[in-house]
């Protein structure tokens, strides 16, 4: 990675991180890397079930997805250097993966309309979470 490319994700980086007031990020690098893996992991498999409904909304999830991977991506030298093991941040992805397709396939295997509900309210939760880290995901 060049120079200016790493200066580039820097900035992107930190404008997302001081976009929101509201919303406050970890103070350490390995505590934000985590935070973006696992939102990537989670809108990766959300995506996923959506392009295979084929939901409009896809492309959209696509898009956050890529600003988390362009942040994660940015952070993880500083979360190396702060001692994080080189592939950690792939169990992070794999968490938040597995975490929403759980979720999902309560939503729809269960026989139990409370599973269901809790299971549903449970993503949206996460998946907020996640997008209220970002500005362009409140356009």
């Amino acid at each position: 990675m060049t120079i200016t490319a790493f200066l580039t994700l820097r900035g992107v980086a930190l404008s997302v991180l001081t976009a929101s007031a509201a919303t406050a990020l970890p103070s350490t690098a390995f505590e934000r890397a985590e935070v973006f893996a696992t939102c990537e992991g989670r809108l990766s498999a959300l995506a996923t079930n959506q392009r295979a409904l084929k939901n409009p909304d896809q492309r959209q999830t696509e898009q956050v997805r890529a600003d988390f991977d362009l942040m994660l991506d940015a952070t993880l030298p500083a979360a190396w250097a702060q001692g994080v093991p080189p592939t950690q941040h792939v169990q992070w992805r794999s968490s938040g993966w597995s975490e929403i397709a759980a979720l999902l396939a309560d939503t729809y295997y269960s026989v139990d309309p409370g599973r269901v509900r809790r299971a549903e309210d449970a993503i949206t939760q996460r998946i907020d979470a996640c997008q209220s880290l970002l500005l362009s995901a409140a356009r």
